[in-house]
């Protein structure tokens, strides 16, 4: 009850205003006048417009946000003299009423006259804002993901490729309004060509089935790209590129895609192959990123315990990414009759990544120090098969038969040489597989216009086996590991839709049966083989209900789920056998006060009670690599979270104004904590449970505004996150540990009416990790990139970046500079381009990186691509 009251007074001021002016406005017979522009201005004598309304029927109110010494009222109309009232020192209580009366302009009979108007760079109708990508572009870009990092309001994620809007994620990205792309939306953003498209539309209120438009709560936002008018049929680009690198090695970037539209069919293919560093796919096998669809089903998917050696995105993927990468996508929707459509999506992937990593530590344990490093050496070769298929039937007018398929193949070998501690030397070779399954039925009735109901069943399997054999070159011993889940995912429910008064809820009960096996075998000590054979089974029946109450311009959505959950751990063993039972009631509050069509406010406040993930299920040790064990200590408690979020968002593109403010805390009861057993040859990990508290504090800010005077965008996005953990080091007591970091990102874009412009990024990022135990330990790191972009004539460009890095300030010897450049050649009315592409000019080989914990300080050290220069040849079709 105490946080709502300082949420109350925090909306509080922002509901209040200055003055309150109403009226109303007809014409000379006295007939309501449909549409007019209320204009208020300070005093008589400018033009510039201060706040502004719309008058619809002949009707206006508007509350002014500021007090003001003169208020000058001006109602403009089509067809209309404009009118205006003067209001005097006006007196805040009082509200102002004022009826104008509008005259009919005159009419002159003129000459012929043709009026070219320029097109607008956005409009907004309803909940759709369109932008008008013409405005936005640059020469320069070549992608859709390109611009739509330049559109305001929109955010992307250029290392997963998720996109948000309005603060959300987008739930797709749709092209001519068919969502051919699903989760994996990024294949589109990252390899369909600028040139093919006209504007891209920002919606609200999304709902991907047409049945649920108006019903289905509104807090879903998604893109919609609209390619240029005549680009039908088949159109689409080839790029081709060859080069050479520093030791006279060929390069080659070259990829195709064609796109398919016609009346009952839309497709989109890729093909490509590149040995730059490039990924054109929305699969991350280079560095630790999630796609967005693997984050979507985390609850249908196991876990990998044992990992490949990952990259640290401290730098640019395409700078440390040293692959030999093929890849090639087909999706494709067919719309059979008027009632039933086939969506079809194939994936293909096969790499191989080359990785040269040292990482040093120095650990502080306790009053002890000591440095331990591994020198890798790693070859990893992932293949991927995947295949969709996706079926919808309208079995009548109002309802509608969907069925979903997926079957995933992946296969990742890898191989290391490893140097420990500059002494013991490893041979180790990985082989993991992963095969997933998982089906969805889906059937929607649209009971009427306010109503609906929808039955779905979902099934998912997942196997993951994999198997680790590490030599040692000095005792010729060789350990080896295997480990493998398998997880058994079934899923039933009912959902009652509906819309009543404008008020909309969502009712719905299912049931959820989960299986997770494991098994493991180590035969480091003969004498002693350790396994682990534990079944996981989780039961659930659950309940949820949701209303989203509209009262005028507040927004209130009470939620709540119940659920009855069954937990068992069979380990074969008797005495750590487990079973438990739970009723849990997870209650959610959010508020939100839209301000104006521009702005809102919105807070939420959550409990949330989940299970622990089946990670966590096997005891006996697990060998990950040449260095660490892990072991757990399972659980089935449940964990409890409590989280509170208040947001502010403005997209003023009127004024080129966008700012977003957040604030989140979060506390979680009871958790998995870890104790670490760290000595120079080898690192234990045990994750066990106890019942304290930890929490997270995050404050974020992203704002951008374009100053028409100095023809330059300013944008700062800034982050502040607070933790407090625990753990145990080396036997000793519970620690209780503080993680701080701050991250600030300015960037300054001009759009001067020159030849050339600038665009400037800068990047500090400050970590403070401290123990009670061990003192802090804290790393800031410094980046800057800076673009220097010339326009040699109409048809020609030229880029020359250089980006500069400083992985540890105390330390500003070691840094980095990177050279790179870009000449464009582009002749207009032309479907052919040249590129001329020199990358990492300086040839650095190297890139080191800060990591800090509470006990510790590493040096991750990567080898890079190598200098090249590129020619590349684009051809749209």
């Amino acid at each position: 009850m105490k946080k709502i009251l300082i949420y109350f007074f925090i909306l509080l001021p922002l509901l209040s205003f200055a003055q309150t002016i109403k009226g109303s406005i007809k014409d000379s017979n006295g007939n309501s006048i449909p549409y007019a522009n209320i204009l208020i201005k300070e005093n008589e004598n400018t033009s510039s417009i201060v706040e502004f309304t719309y008058a619809r029927n002949g009707k206006f109110t508007i509350n002014l946000k500021k007090k003001y010494q003169t208020i000058l009222v001006e109602v403009t109309s089509q067809e209309y003299n404009n009118e205006t009232f003067i209001i005097q020192k006006p007196d805040v209580k009082e509200i102002y009423e004022i009826d104008y009366v509008l005259q009919k302009q005159k009419v002159t009979e003129l000459k012929e006259v043709v009026v070219v108007s320029e097109k607008k760079s956005y409009t907004i109708k309803e909940d759709t804002l369109t932008y008008n990508i013409e405005k936005y572009k640059d020469p320069t870009d070549k992608k859709v993901q390109d611009v739509l990092k330049r559109l305001p309001g929109i955010e992307v994620n250029e290392k997963s490729g998720e996109i948000k809007y309005k603060g959300k994620s987008v739930e797709t990205v749709t092209l001519d309004g068919d969502n051919l792309f699903g989760y994996n939306y990024s294949l589109g953003t990252k390899n369909i060509n600028i040139d093919m498209l006209e504007q891209v539309q920002a919606i609200d209120n999304y709902s991907e089935n047409p049945l649920l438009k108006g019903i289905e709560g509104g807090e879903k936002v998604s893109l919609n790209l609209k390619l240029k008018k005549g680009k039908t049929d088949y159109s689409g680009n080839i790029d081709f590129g060859l080069g050479i690198n520093n030791d006279l090695n060929l390069l080659n970037n070259s990829n195709a895609n064609i796109l398919g539209i016609s009346k009952n069919y839309k497709s989109f293919g890729i093909i490509s192959y590149n040995n730059i560093g490039v990924n054109h796919s929305p699969f991350d096998y280079f560095s630790s990123n999630k796609s967005i669809e693997q984050q979507k089903e985390k609850d249908a998917s196991t876990h990998k315990i044992i990992p490949e050696v990952l990259f640290n995105n401290g730098i640019d993927d395409d700078r440390a990414n040293i692959n030999n990468m093929f890849f090639s996508n087909y999706n494709n929707i067919f719309k059979v009759n008027n009632r039933f459509s086939v969506k079809t999506n194939l994936y293909y992937i096969n790499d191989n990544i080359k990785l040269n990593q040292l990482n040093t530590t120095e650990n502080k344990i306790e009053n002890q120090t000591f440095i331990t490093s591994d020198d890798f050496n790693t070859k990893k070769k992932p293949q991927f098969y995947r295949g969709d298929i996706e079926l919808k039937y309208n079995t009548s007018k109002n309802s509608l038969l969907e069925y979903k398929t997926k079957f995933s193949y992946e296969n990742i070998k890898s191989y290391s040489s490893v140097t420990a501690n500059e002494i013991n030397s490893f041979k180790s070779n990985l082989k993991s597989e992963s095969i997933f399954f998982n089906q969805k039925i889906l059937y929607t009735n649209k009971l009427n216009d306010s109503k609906a109901l929808q039955i779905q069943v979902s099934h998912a399997y997942n196997n993951i086996p994999q198997y680790l054999q590490i030599n040692n070159k000095i005792n010729s011993f060789t350990e080896e590991q295997t480990s493998s889940f398998k997880k058994n995912f079934l899923d039933a429910i009912v959902i009652l839709l509906g819309n009543k008064s404008k008020n909309k809820y969502s009712f719905s009960t299912g049931a959820t049966y989960e299986n997770t096996t494991y098994n493991s075998i180590n035969n480091l000590n003969p004498t002693e083989i350790k396994f682990n054979v534990p079944n996981y089974f989780k039961k659930s029946i659950y309940a949820f209900g949701s209303t989203n109450y509209n009262l005028k311009n507040w927004s209130i959505i009470p939620s709540f789920s119940l659920k009855y959950l069954n937990q068992e751990i069979d380990e074969n063993q008797s005495l750590n056998n487990k079973s438990k039972s739970d009723v849990l009631f997870e209650p959610s509050f959010s508020i939100r006060y839209k301000i104006n069509n521009k702005s809102f406010i919105s807070s939420k406040a959550s409990l949330t009670q989940t299970p622990f993930s089946e990670e966590y299920i096997f005891r006996n040790p697990i060998t990950t690599n040449n260095r660490i064990k892990i072991t757990n200590t399972p659980t089935l408690e449940i964990l409890k979270a409590e989280v509170y979020n208040l947001n502010y968002y403005n997209n003023n593109m009127f004024k080129q104004f966008f700012i977003s403010i957040g604030i989140s805390y979060q506390k979680n009861n009871g958790n998995y904590f870890s104790n670490f057993i760290i000595n120079e040859n080898e690192t234990i990990l045990n994750n066990f449970y106890l019942d304290e508290k930890n929490d997270n504090l995050n404050l974020n800010l992203s704002t951008e505004k374009f100053i028409s005077k100095l023809s330059t965008t300013f944008k700062l996005t800034s982050t502040v996150s607070k933790s407090n953990y625990k753990n145990i080091v080396n036997t000793s007591e519970l620690r209780n540990n503080r993680s701080n970091n701050i991250s600030n990102e300015l960037t300054i874009k001009t759009a001067f009416n020159t030849k050339i412009n600038f665009e400037n990024q800068s990047n500090y990022i400050y970590s403070q990790n401290n123990s009670e135990k061990t003192g802090t330990i804290n790393n800031m790191t410094f980046t800057n990139s800076l673009k220097i972009k010339y326009k040699h004539s109409s048809s020609v460009f030229s880029v020359i970046t250089g980006d500069y890095y400083i992985p540890n300030t105390e330390n500003s010897n070691n840094d980095y500079l990177f050279l790179d450049f870009s000449v464009i050649y582009k002749p207009k009315d032309k479907k052919y381009e040249f590129n001329i592409i020199g990358k990492n000019l300086l040839n650095n080989s190297i890139f080191s990186q800060i990591q800090t914990s509470d006990f510790s300080k590493s040096t991750l050290q990567n080898n890079l691509i190598s200098r090249y220069i590129f020619v590349n040849f684009t051809y749209n079709l």
